[in-house]
């Protein structure tokens, strides 16, 4: 992320949604750290906000991060997810509903299996697509 996100512009023409796996105390001061380092905004989501371009939001600590019809965030306390919590898999799961072709999803690293189910449906939502992993 620190490689990738300063590189944007501050009028980025898309919305970006992180999910972080963090513990389920942390204060966010890894993602305000980032935001002095980039150009666009980057802020916690909230329940119920709309999601808007140009912006970068971070899936809050302990909650699953869910995009509804609407195209406003929702957060869960569910089950953890391939034992993560947020989980990669509900929010691109959730958002592969609401956007369907119009959706990247990207997995820069991560824990356990976290996100490959997810990545599946979004590839088969696209009728196709890739993923590549790069090992050093």
């Amino acid at each position: 992320m620190k490689t990738i996100l300063p590189t944007l512009p501050t009028q980025f023409g898309i919305p970006i949604v992180i999910v972080q796996h963090i513990g389920a105390r942390s204060d966010g001061e890894w993602f305000r750290i980032l935001e002095k380092l980039c150009n666009i905004k980057i802020k916690e989501a909230e329940e119920k906000e709309e999601i808007k371009s140009g912006m970068v939001y971070v899936a809050p600590p302990n909650y699953h991060l869910l995009i509804e019809k609407d195209k406003t965030f929702s957060f869960s306390i569910g089950e953890r997810v391939n034992f993560s919590r947020p989980s990669i898999d509900v929010l691109f799961e959730t958002a592969s509903e609401v956007y369907e072709d119009k959706l990247i999803g990207v997995i820069l690293t991560g824990a356990n299996s976290d996100g490959a189910q997810g990545l599946k449906k979004l590839r088969k939502r696209r009728f196709g697509g890739c993923s590549r992993s790069f090992n050093r």
